[in-house]
């Protein structure tokens, strides 16, 4: 490997991060989203996913919806929950606790795979649609349990 090969990854991961947080509130969200990519690998064993998904549900700051906000929200916790190796669970508990602070009113699907695997998947919806897995991906999980508003299970 070159040297300027070697020079030049860290300096494109500095300009990939820059263009991340490509302002201060975008900022706070990645330290808090690191904070919780540390806590959820502890949480999540000793809570119930019930009361864990209650306890991550975050109220919204204002009555209007933002879907720049939104979108924000879903390309950063993507991005950083990538590169940690980050699960599933993990990242769809974060992106659905702020995805609820910026009014976008998310529901957190727990599916599924065929009956005779124990495979499973958790994602997040706004309005129907899956935000961080395509529909194909989702294709082969059955939902078998989706949390609302205020962590509230749904039937």
């Amino acid at each position: 490997m070159s040297a300027s090969t070697t020079e030049s990854k860290p300096i494109s991961r500095l300009r990939a991060l820059a263009s991340l947080l490509a302002s201060p509130a975008d900022t706070w969200l990645a330290v808090r989203t690191v904070g919780w990519m540390c806590a959820l690998p502890l949480l999540k064993r000793v809570l119930p996913l019930p009361r864990l998904v209650r306890f991550m549900w975050l109220p919204a700051h204002a009555s209007d919806r933002h879907r720049e906000r939104e979108l924000r929200t879903a390309h950063l916790v993507r991005r950083l929950c990538r590169t940690s190796g980050g699960n599933c669970l993990e990242r769809s508990l974060i992106l659905y606790r702020y995805l609820a602070r910026a009014n976008a009113d998310p529901r957190l699907v727990v599916g599924m795979g065929k009956p005779d695997e124990f495979l499973g998947h958790v994602w997040v919806t706004v309005d129907g649609r899956p935000l961080l897995d395509s529909p194909e991906t989702l294709r082969g999980y059955t939902a078998v349990v989706r949390f609302g508003a205020g962590g509230a299970q749904e039937a």
